[in-house]
């Protein structure tokens, strides 16, 4: 097997422009060639962009193991790379390295049984998966404001937020203001210890909040988060920074309300299908995360897996346009709803346009707003 990686840099262009403009446009997709079958994959580069820790991994490790050895299964192949790089920490950057290998060779073996991913995944059992419009970080309250009514206008009937704890409560109280219908969801990214948490939840509880997400520092404090997921009035979410079986089951265990497991930091689809089965035992509605960039790779196999698993509940989606000069077949949505192409084709001979743009980006996550000198 061949592995090609490819650095890229998709605008990410929203409307009204978000502050993250300039920090979402980092990708790193994988091509897997064997003989003429391929498959196509993505790692979420986290961290603030740090895309060279994760291509190393795959250039180093990964893409030799993949020319020197044969699988019968991604899971197969997912297994020995984790033993190999263990040592590395089998979490965030050998993880997400992993992600994108796994997930292509899922494409690829679809691409040889001559099947749809829905089908690989298990056969269709919805024509549509639900979606929801997850926001950016917007300058103002009025933005916000703009991108709910654009957000509604495609037919988004929930809309997440990214506010900083600075304007958050404003924002949640102006979109309840004028729009008394639309489901309202808050990523919060991590910024409070317990009591700020608590008053939090309980300042904004009135206005009819789906979940908060990461609402605790550090975002791992299982004891921490069991205690208020016991006492908030407001679901709780979590699992896009989660990346073992066994913290999975930690967070289950918690007492959270979503579970949102990312395949593209967590090891790739048979983690994430493993990650299904633990959740079965616990009364938790599944609801994948996925960074709403401008990129649709991931996306594509995380709406597979919703159109074949009953456990997905909804699936995250960006309000950024997707590149449709980059890939043959996009999804389609409609009233809240979306329908994915059945496998990932990228027009290779465009990816030229998206050349990487190597500079610094720091991600304003948490509190981090009123920590660093400039932005």
């Amino acid at each position: 097997m061949k592995v090609k990686i490819f650095p890229l840099s998709i605008p990410f262009i929203t409307s009204p422009i978000s502050d993250w403009k300039d920090t979402w446009d980092v990708q790193l997709y994988v091509k897997v060639e064997n003989n003429e079958f391929y498959g196509w994959g993505e790692t979420l580069v986290a961290g603030s962009g740090i895309i060279g820790a994760y291509s190393s991994v795959i250039t180093d490790v990964i893409s030799q193991v993949l020319e020197r050895q044969d699988f019968e299964s991604p899971y197969d192949a997912r297994i020995l790379l984790e033993k190999i790089l263990f040592s590395a920490g089998n979490c965030g950057v050998i993880s997400g390295a992993i992600s994108s290998v796994e997930m292509a060779l899922w494409g690829l073996m679809a691409r040889k049984n001559n099947q749809s991913l829905s089908e690989l995944f298990g056969g269709k059992i919805r024509d549509s998966v639900k979606i929801y419009a997850s926001f950016p970080r917007f300058n103002s309250v009025k933005d916000v404001l703009s991108a709910v009514e654009n957000s509604i206008t495609k037919g988004f009937e929930l809309i997440k937020v990214h506010q900083p704890p600075s304007n958050v409560i404003e924002s949640i109280k102006t979109i309840r203001e004028k729009y008394k219908d639309v489901k309202i969801a808050i990523d919060l990214n991590s910024p409070f210890d317990l009591a700020k948490a608590q008053d939090f939840v309980n300042s904004i509880h009135k206005y009819e909040i789906e979940w908060i997400e990461e609402p605790l520092w550090p975002p791992n404090d299982y004891e921490t988060l069991s205690k208020l997921a016991e006492i908030s009035p407001i679901p709780i979410a979590a699992g896009e920074n989660e990346y073992s079986l066994y913290g999975f089951k930690k967070l289950l265990e918690s007492g959270i309300t979503y579970l949102q497991p990312d395949i593209a930091k967590i090891g790739g689809i048979s983690k994430f299908l493993e990650i299904l089965d633990l959740a079965s035992k616990y009364k938790v509605k599944i609801a994948p995360h996925d960074r709403p960039d401008a990129s649709p790779l991931s996306l594509i196999y995380a709406l597979n897996l919703g159109l074949s698993k009953s456990e997905i509940e909804m699936v995250e989606y960006s309000i950024a346009d997707f590149p449709n000069d980059l890939f043959y077949s996009l999804p389609i949505t409609k009233n809240g709803y979306a329908v994915p192409p059945d496998n990932v084709n990228i027009i290779e001979t465009n990816m030229n346009k998206y050349k990487y743009s190597n500079k610094f980006r720091i991600l304003y996550f948490s509190d981090l707003e009123k920590k660093l000198i400039s932005k």
